[in-house]
């Protein structure tokens, strides 16, 4: 009697687990994508993509002076902190933002062409990325200004900012399934990320918590901002934030792979 071929299909989760793989394999598509949107924001523009830079100047500028002066604090002390402060904050909160519309804005490749949906998450990490690089113009001109000194603590703060990025990718994944899920998601996303950016410590310093200084090292956006700024600052981060920070890591991947291998084949009859 012929034998008959079982034909075994990989499980949800491996597959989930391939796209990641292949998406990141495809660095060169994703890194063109990023460069492609920002080069697409601002075609036409004399000053281009340094718009972000010069308006990013003025904010901190008048925030900067401005806020010092309420909260009776030395330029010199309060200027740096902001500025890299508003630098990291508006890394993390735009890669969660535009992770929100990452799949509604590609809907007509995933409805045509397969490629792995990981793709549109790097493509939004890596994009904010460049964004950054063009920021961060501001706060070196700050810290130079007031003469931060420049040592090797500054190193600590690749891999803070290296952990900012790879958090962003379970998290914009989880973001961009449930937004394309449920189409209310992406607003309410905004919402609360302008609550948490006045409740978290980028425009005031956190000791100013006085006994309720708890309230800031379980704040998992004070972290990741302390493990980037305070290196800049020549300042060791906070005890608490690295671990903060890489257990919140370690939780947006253990709810992305089950959401992503649950939800990876329905996207396309969600757009």
């Amino acid at each position: 009697m012929p034998c008959r071929q079982i034909i075994v299909r990989p499980s949800r989760t491996a597959l989930a687990l391939r796209d990641l793989r292949e998406g990141l394999g495809r660095f060169w598509l994703w890194g063109l994508l990023a460069w492609s949107d920002i080069k697409q924001r601002y075609r036409g523009s004399v000053l281009g993509p340094f718009w972000l830079t010069l308006s990013s100047a003025i904010m901190i500028g008048s925030l900067g002076f401005l806020y010092a002066h309420l909260f009776k604090t030395n330029v010199a002390a309060y200027l740096p902190a902001l500025s890299l402060g508003i630098l990291v904050w508006g890394l993390v909160s735009t890669m969660m933002s535009e992770a929100c519309t990452a799949f509604f804005t590609v809907d007509h490749i995933i409805k045509q062409i397969r490629l792995p949906l990981s793709i549109y998450i790097y493509r939004n990490v890596a994009r904010n990325l460049m964004i950054f690089g063009h920021n961060i113009v501001v706060s070196v001109v700050v810290l130079a200004w007031f003469r931060i000194p420049v040592g090797w603590l500054d190193l600590l703060a690749v891999p803070g900012l290296l952990m900012v990025l790879a958090t962003g990718v379970p998290l914009g994944l989880i973001l961009a399934l449930a937004c394309a899920r449920f189409r209310d998601m992406p607003q309410i996303v905004a919402s609360l990320l302008q609550v948490v950016f006045f409740v978290t410590p980028i425009m005031w310093d956190r000791s100013l918590l006085g006994e309720h200084l708890w309230l800031a090292n379980f704040n998992p956006f004070n972290a990741y901002i302390d493990i980037v700024r305070a290196p800049l600052l020549d300042q060791l981060p906070d005890p608490a934030s690295w671990p903060m920070a890489a257990s919140v890591f370690v939780l947006c991947w253990l709810v992305a792979i089950p959401f992503f291998a649950r939800s990876r084949a329905r996207v396309a009859y969600w757009m």
